[in-house]
């Protein structure tokens, strides 16, 4: 999912839909996103010489611009809020974009406010405000991804082997001459008894 397709974004541990803005675009065609990060090289010149030395190459961290639109009329205090929402923070928060309320994100962000965040209206307390987001790396992260809880449980198993238990296997068999030989057939599971452990397999 990109930030283009998203209709709600969370920002600072706080919903857009709490605030009564979404995530929207304003141009038209086709959608434009970051492909990848900045990427500058840094080069040494010395006098007399005019093809520069390769020193190394510098990615920029992420900036995007993004507009909210409120969903209805505002008033002053709710500028206000908004505003020290977005604004008012003195280091990286977690910005997340989904296409559904309650979904969980596929990326996440941090990042904060640069530049100048500029209100658009029409005079009658409608609009949208545009706002652009630099964050800590070059790269986004990937949520924490838990499953359900398994159960471990200490079992000894005391298996001793015998030359009879290779005869039996499966997977060795007796030639017509008497002598132990691999099974050109290879086995399936339904060779074995049911309820065969791991243990009892050669």
């Amino acid at each position: 999912m990109t930030i283009r397709d998203a209709l709600y974004f969370s920002y600072a541990g706080q919903k857009s839909v709490d605030y009564g803005i979404i995530n929207v675009n304003l141009s038209s065609g086709m959608l434009e996103e970051n492909f990848v990060p900045s990427r500058s090289i840094v080069e040494e010149k010395i006098k007399g010489r005019d093809q520069p030395y390769f020193m190394r190459t510098e990615v920029e961290p992420l900036q995007f611009s993004v507009s909210f639109a409120f969903e209805e009329g505002w008033d002053s205090d709710k500028i206000r809020e908004v505003a020290r929402w977005l604004t008012q923070h003195d280091y990286y928060q977690e910005l997340t974009f989904t296409t559904e309320e309650g979904v969980n994100p596929e990326r996440i962000f941090y990042a904060l406010v640069v530049d100048e965040a500029t209100l658009i209206h029409n005079g009658l307390k409608q609009g949208y405000i545009t706002l652009t987001f630099r964050c800590d790396s070059p790269y986004a992260y990937s949520p924490v991804m838990t499953t359900r809880t398994y159960e471990w449980k200490d079992r000894i198993y005391e298996w001793k082997p015998t030359f009879q238990t290779g005869i039996d296997s499966k997977s060795v068999i007796v030639n017509s001459e008497g002598h132990l030989t691999l099974n050109t057939n290879r086995p399936k599971w339904s060779d074995y008894p049911k309820y065969t452990t791991w243990i009892e397999l050669n």
